[in-house]
């Protein structure tokens, strides 16, 4: 669209495609409709993403990118446990974006554009992951002896397993009782924390 930059037209791409994959899933949602919902063409669409797969990807990306953002514009900084432990408190009661990964999951199944994108957003949230871990131990703020790899792909798997269960709108359990688990865990990676 004319007068439009490309970081605007990506953004109004980036929700007009939320809306859409959110509604109407992967499979159902047509590149017409998030073009239309845009206020775009659809060539503006493929301009900037080589596939509906990769759209949805970018999708993705910016909602984990857009809440990190929202953590770490917390009022008082936070350490790396804290951040791990506040995302940890929102896996059985935050705001739930997981439809929009769960729909590049189920994609990535029947869409062979799909998996090595699905594999690529998967693997490089676990390596930033590990490397908060690695930071975190460099600053004396996570314990030396565990290994950052390790403690991503845990955090991963209990990520991942959220948004299924979430998805599938499982009783949330109690928030208190909750928060107090998550903090319990997350505490035993803090240096000089009882064991």
């Amino acid at each position: 669209m004319a007068g439009l930059s490309p970081a605007e037209t990506r953004h109004r791409l980036l929700n007009a495609a939320a809306a859409v994959f959110g509604r109407d899933g992967f499979e159902g949602a047509r590149v017409a409709q998030i073009a239309e919902k845009a206020g775009l063409s659809v060539g503006a669409i493929y301009n900037h993403y080589g596939s509906k797969a990769e759209l949805l990807a970018a999708v993705v990306e910016q909602h984990s990118a857009d809440e990190l953002g929202r953590l770490l514009a917390a009022e008082q900084p936070m350490g790396v446990l804290d951040l791990i432990a506040e995302q940890g408190k929102r896996l059985d009661h935050g705001p739930l974006a997981a439809p929009l990964l769960v729909e590049l999951i189920t994609a990535s199944r029947r869409d062979p554009e799909a998996a090595p994108i699905l594999l690529r957003e998967v693997a490089g949230r676990e390596e930033l992951m590990a490397e908060l871990i690695r930071f975190g131990q460099a600053a004396g703020d996570v314990v030396p002896d565990v290994d950052p790899a390790v403690v991503a792909r845990f955090c991963l798997m209990l990520g991942l397993g959220s948004l299924l269960l979430r998805a599938m709108d499982l009783q949330s359990t109690d928030r208190d009782a909750w928060a107090s688990f998550i903090n319990r865990i997350v505490d035993q990676f803090r240096p000089g924390e009882d064991q």
